[in-house]
């Protein structure tokens, strides 16, 4: 199996405006439901956002084929994005939480 994810940019949720900033790939190279994949993240950076540069090729092993792609894509951007200066490595994505001006 070989997963490939672009990264794309839309300036104003415009998808004519739309522009490709990176990709991900990943191909298995073990069988079994706990897999070996190769993989590669590179991403040209998007500063207005803060994302950096990135072009990293790593073995991303013991991934259970079972999890899904998403999962996988997850599991390689943990490998590959370095956490921001001061990050505890949580996430408020999906807190249930909608805040007070909501």
């Amino acid at each position: 199996m070989m997963l490939v994810v672009n990264i794309e940019v839309w300036p104003w949720g415009r998808e004519e405006r739309k522009y490709k900033i990176g990709e991900i790939t990943a191909g298995n190279i073990s069988n079994g439901r706990i897999a070996t994949y190769e993989v590669r993240v590179q991403c040209d950076g998007y500063e207005p956002e803060g994302v950096p540069a990135i072009d990293e090729e790593f073995l991303l092993r013991d991934h259970d084929r079972g999890a899904g792609s998403l999962a996988l894509i997850r599991d390689a951007l943990l490998v590959a994005v370095p956490l921001p200066d001061g990050a505890a490595g949580g996430s408020d994505a999906g807190s249930g939480s909608a805040g007070p001006d909501l």
